[in-house]
């Protein structure tokens, strides 16, 4: 699996995407290439926010895995817990890839907005960059 990319380095993605606000126009909606990017790194972002919260919640709860006590009736208990806990673990695990799937998407539309424009005008210029 690929390093992935520090706090840091996202922030500073996300900085240098960031768009300036759109003209206030009454009626206008003008949606560029450049806000779906933004977007899909905001959802990107919040991708890692939302996986970090499980993992911290799962390393509270481990802590406490004796909190029943000891003996047959805690262990039956902690077994049947332990099965509820995986089961959550792994939607968890789904939910968080799905929304990297929604900021893939942005970035598939963006590129395709972009692809799109850049044939409207014929091919002039250079092709615009896939993200």
């Amino acid at each position: 699996m690929a390093d992935l990319p520090s706090d840091k380095q996202r922030q500073r993605e996300r900085d240098q995407a960031r768009t300036a606000p759109p003209n206030r126009g009454v009626g206008r909606f003008d949606v560029q290439p450049q806000h779906l990017y933004f977007t899909s790194l905001v959802v990107r972002d919040a991708q890692f926010a939302y996986d970090k919260r499980a993992k911290q919640l799962m390393d509270t709860l481990d802590k406490y895995s004796q909190s029943a006590g000891t003996g047959w009736g805690a262990d039956s208990f902690a077994d049947r817990y332990g099965i509820v806990a995986g089961k959550f673990l792994v939607l968890w695990a789904k939910s968080v890839v799905s929304v990297g799937g929604v900021s893939v998407g942005f970035t598939q539309t963006a590129n395709n907005y972009a692809m799109a424009d850049w044939a409207a005008r014929k091919g002039k210029g250079e092709p615009p960059e896939e993200k």
